[in-house]
């Protein structure tokens, strides 16, 4: 069923995209990033974009550069977990959510709603449905990074009626995930911006929608304060004493 879901997603995307792309392989970041004890998790939650797509190599993905960086800026390791898948909306990110009951809790990215807003579907509905997976992460004790809903209409790839459509509901949706971070005391991290679009042939890929690994490295540079803050909030161990 759910091979079947993603094989009409991806002709979905046909009609969506003027170049969509053909190999939807993602590297797998998954692992220890820096050195030490006591070791923080990071979990990527969401779809293409906190998977990585588009990226070439492990390193260049989201979920690596936000766990270096925290390393380096917390001096203590990280165990990075990628959940997020290509294609995903919000509705299947519990499915995500679920699998991660057996890590320990550390700081959760939620990013999810690009999707959402290409689909003839309610907004209300994923909206109340990321409410949901946030309320139900920061309760099992995560630092929740929400990134509110993406913009498509930054994307010269999708066509013009898409882009059109996609820039009002993906407003509409942030607006909501912003809420929805404010209500649970949630970190918010910037979304995409403007410069998308304007320096699309060096942020984006070939297909004019998903970042470069430039693009996601400028995502991580703005997203990375926004982590940095919430590891604060998660205690160093104390060692045990004999």
């Amino acid at each position: 069923m759910r091979r079947l879901a993603l094989r009409l997603a991806r002709l979905y995307l046909h009609l969506l995209a003027r170049r969509p792309p053909r190999d939807w392989t993602v590297p797998v970041a998954d692992g220890r990033y820096g050195h030490g004890d006591e070791p923080l998790t990071l979990l990527m939650l969401g779809d293409s974009l906190a998977q990585g797509y588009g990226a070439q190599r492990p390193d260049q993905t989201l979920g690596a550069l936000l766990a270096q960086g925290l390393a380096e800026g917390t001096g203590r390791p990280v165990d990075l977990r990628v959940h997020a898948r290509v294609g995903a909306t919000t509705a299947s990110v519990g499915r995500q959510v679920h699998r991660a009951a057996r890590l320990r809790p550390g700081i959760a990215v939620l990013l999810v709603g690009g999707n959402d807003v290409l689909i003839p579907a309610p907004l209300g509905r994923a909206a109340r449905q990321h409410a949901h997976l946030a309320q139900a992460l920061s309760e099992s004790g995560w630092q929740l990074v929400v990134v509110p809903c993406p913009d498509p209409g930054y994307g010269p790839g999708f066509r013009a009626p898409v882009r059109w459509i996609g820039h009002r509901r993906s407003r509409r949706l942030a607006r909501r995930h912003t809420r929805t971070a404010d209500r649970l005391g949630a970190h918010l991290a910037p979304t995409s911006g403007p410069e998308f679009r304007d320096q699309a042939p060096h942020l984006l890929g070939p297909d004019g929608i998903h970042p470069s690994p430039h693009g996601y490295a400028t995502h991580a540079t703005r997203m990375l304060p926004t982590l940095l803050a919430a590891a604060t909030h998660i205690p160093v161990p104390t060692p045990a004493t004999a």
